[in-house]
């Protein structure tokens, strides 16, 4: 075999083996990216029966079965563009994803329903109105705030609200080496005090004249 036909033999492998190699990886983004049908990061999805109520205007309340599908992963965007999902009842538990397709007020529902259910999964039942207050103070800045340290001990309050929670000391040295004051607005830092809340009957101060109490008194006996 003279050298030109090695060359070209030796051409012919390297272009057989350039053209494998990218067939290969062809096949590879195939199995790996290609989706042929399907929602974007819902892996499964498990059918399940849930009877509803229903008004008909002829038997009046009737129960209707209805399929229910829950996934497992989510991707409510894509989700609730189906024309066959009913959006108005569509639901995630990813609150953070929340957040960002729905605003701050679908979040504040979300919070309310999981924090229900898992304490009411055992039977055990706590006030609603404990649970909304709960609700609001995660959501009423306008984003999700963690009932923790870090974000409780990060608001724009006073050093004794924030000390009554965690991480006193740090609290209280950083309010005397920055000479912050407390304008004692709240119920905690009242308390802290001895003091009678600014709110509700401790908003106003009573001027009473003692000597036109007792006039008032004994003519009334």
């Amino acid at each position: 075999m003279s050298d030109e036909e090695e060359k070209l033999h030796e051409s012919v492998d390297a272009i057989i083996d350039e053209s494998v190699s990218f067939l290969k990886h062809v096949e590879h983004n195939m199995l790996t990216q290609m989706r042929l049908r399907g929602v974007p990061n819902v892996k499964k999805v498990f059918m399940r029966e849930n009877p509803q109520n229903q008004w008909d205007e002829e038997k009046g309340f009737v129960m209707v079965k209805e399929w229910v599908l829950d996934t497992d992963g989510t991707n409510l965007l894509d989700v609730i563009c189906f024309d066959s999902v009913d959006a108005t009842r569509t639901i995630s538990n990813d609150i953070v994803e929340i957040i960002e397709v729905l605003g701050i007020e679908a979040v504040r529902r979300a919070l309310l329903n999981e924090i229900r259910s898992a304490i009411s999964f055992d039977g055990a039942y706590v006030n609603y109105r404990h649970l909304a207050c709960l609700a609001d103070v995660m959501t009423f800045r306008g984003h999700l705030m963690a009932v923790t340290r870090h974000g409780i001990n990060r608001v724009d309050s006073g050093p004794l609200v924030r000390c009554s929670f965690e991480e006193t000391v740090e609290i209280l040295m950083d309010a005397a080496m920055f000479s912050q004051g407390d304008d004692l607005a709240g119920v905690t830092e009242n308390i802290m005090l001895g003091q009678l809340a600014q709110l509700g009957t401790g908003v106003m101060d009573l001027i009473l004249d003692a000597r036109k109490l007792n006039s008032c008194k004994f003519e009334l006996v």
